[in-house]
This record gives structure tokens, sequence and C-alpha cells, in this order.
């Protein structure tokens, strides 16, 4: 696929993907629960989108699920266990604390129910799942931590924005990140969280400033928080590169006018399509991959039409 023919589909919050499985033919409809960190923003959107038009192909009964933040974590862990008490076929998740899934993973388990990981996968010491469907984190972070360094002297200080604590994926990314940096000779002057969240980037970036006037980049774990970074940098008159992760068509537009570098692009569109797509191999007794990268890439201005 062609650069920009791919940066299209991510404005449009779907990748058009040949269906893995034929329709179900079933008196009852299969009933797929997909249970993701939020529906609130972009990228979560996206992943719903996916998943939508996979049930809608399949004749699949879907119930689609998350809490209005990232950073509602209790919130999540009960509509687990409420969608547990309702009996789906399989259960397609995206842990929004890893560490804290755990516990009501094993329970989906205990109940037979398949569990499919997207996005976010559980602790390496848990293996209980089906498998695991989204992008190599920390490749992610080092592909974005090389492309801020290109732009950059050595010596030059970058900011490292991470997502909710025990949040893996964002936490892969800003250490994939960190490793492109430092190799590159840059400083790391600070990181800290932001949740995922545009207007507590925005926040964490002013408090930023303050300390440390004189950044040079920044690096945010996800496109939303590259976002809320942008804006108080431009209220503060800094005009420094800054890369994101996703490809939100927020940010795909903000590249665009040149207010934001760049973004690691996900298929998060194609998580979700994935995420039912195997559910349904999973329920007809076929094998699925124990792993399934699902891809990223380097978008910037250059590469949007």
């Amino acid at each position: 696929m062609h650069r920009r023919d791919f940066i299209a589909a991510l404005a449009a919050c779907a990748v058009s993907l040949p269906l893995l499985s034929g329709p179900v033919q079933s008196a009852e409809p299969v009933k797929i629960a997909v249970v993701l960190k939020t529906l609130s923003s972009q990228y979560w959107k996206g992943v719903a989108t996916g998943a939508q038009e996979a049930a809608k192909a399949n004749k699949v009964e879907l119930i689609l699920l998350g809490p209005p933040t990232e950073d509602a974590i209790e919130q999540q862990i009960n509509m687990v266990q409420d969608v547990i008490a309702r009996h789906p076929a399989a259960l397609v998740f995206s842990p929004s604390q890893p560490t804290t899934a755990v516990s009501i993973v094993a329970k989906a388990r205990a109940a037979g129910i398949p569990v499919l990981l997207v996005d976010t996968s559980l602790p390496d010491t848990f293996t209980d799942y089906t498998t695991f469907i989204g992008t190599d984190n920390v490749a992610a972070g080092r592909i974005g931590g090389r492309a801020l360094a290109a732009t950059l002297k050595r010596g030059a200080k970058v900011v490292l924005i991470d997502g909710a604590p025990g949040n893996s994926s964002t936490i892969d990314r800003v250490k994939g990140a960190e490793e492109a940096l430092t190799a590159a000779g840059l400083v790391i002057a600070g990181r800290q969280p932001a949740y995922s969240d545009r207007e507590k980037a925005y926040t964490v970036m002013q408090n930023i400033l303050q300390s440390t006037p004189d950044v040079a980049g920044v690096f945010a774990a996800t496109d939303e928080m590259a976002l809320g970074a942008r804006r108080a940098l431009k209220q503060a008159g800094k005009a420094v590169p800054v890369i994101g992760v996703d490809g939100n068509s927020d940010n795909i537009k903000a590249i665009r006018a040149g207010e934001i570098y760049g973004t690691v692009a996900q298929a998060n569109s194609q998580m979700g399509r994935l995420g039912v797509e195997k559910a349904l191999d999973v329920i007809a007794g076929r094998s699925v991959d124990k792993r399934i990268d699902s891809g990223a890439r380097l978008i910037t201005r250059d590469d949007i039409p």
C-alpha cells in the first residue's frame, strides 16, 4: 500500500481488510463482547469502528463497552465483570491497567470465555489468553524517538509524556523513544504521565515549561497527549518538534498545518476488526497465533496529501 493511501485510510478511522472468516451460520447470532479502554477518544473510536464493521459483516451480536476515560480503571473492570455474567462466546479486551486486569481475565477464563487482547497485553507472567493483537510498542517508540532525534542537535533537551501509570503500551512506547533519543546524544529533561488525555497533557506541559523552559522537543506516547502538549508550547511561544503515537485524524490535521512534526500511526481500526474476526476463528475451533502485530509507521508532513 502506498504511504498516502495509508494516511487516507487512517484519517477516515477505517482500514479496509479482507474478512478472515465467513458469515456465521446459526439460528442465534454469536455474541462477542468488546471492552476497550474508553469509547471517547478518536483512537478508541477507530478500534470500535473496526469491531463494529467485522461484527456486522459476520452477523455477530456485539456488546461494545468502554469507560469515559482511560484512567477509569475500576469502572472498566466492573464492565468486564458484567460481561462475564452475560456469557459471551468470546471477549475482546484492552486492559487499561494490565496488572489490575489479570484477576478479571482469569475469571473470564474460568467461566470458559476465550479472551483476545487488543492494543495492550497483560504481564508476561500471565499467559492464559488466546492472542494479543497490537503494535510492537517498544519498536513504535523507537521509530518516534529516532524521528525526533533527527530534527535536533546532540545535547538538546527533550521531554517524554507518558500515559497512565501501569499502562504497558505507553510505558513501552516511552521506553523505545528514550532508547533512541539517548543513543542519539539527547538529554531527557523530564518524564511525566498525562493519562492519554489532551487536557492533562496540556497542564503537564505547562508545568514542565516552568522548570525547563529550554525544551527542544517532545515525544508523547499518544496523539491526544501530543496535541495537548503542542497547545501549551504554542501558548508559550515555543516552536519545537512534537511527535505522538496513534495516527488520529486531529493529529494528521495538525501535521498538515505544521503544528505537529509527526506521529507513529497504528492500525487501530484493524485491531478492532481482527479482534472480532479472530474471536470467530477461536469459536469455530481454528487455531490463532499467540501474537499478531498490526503494524506501525511514521507519518510526517511529507507523507500527507
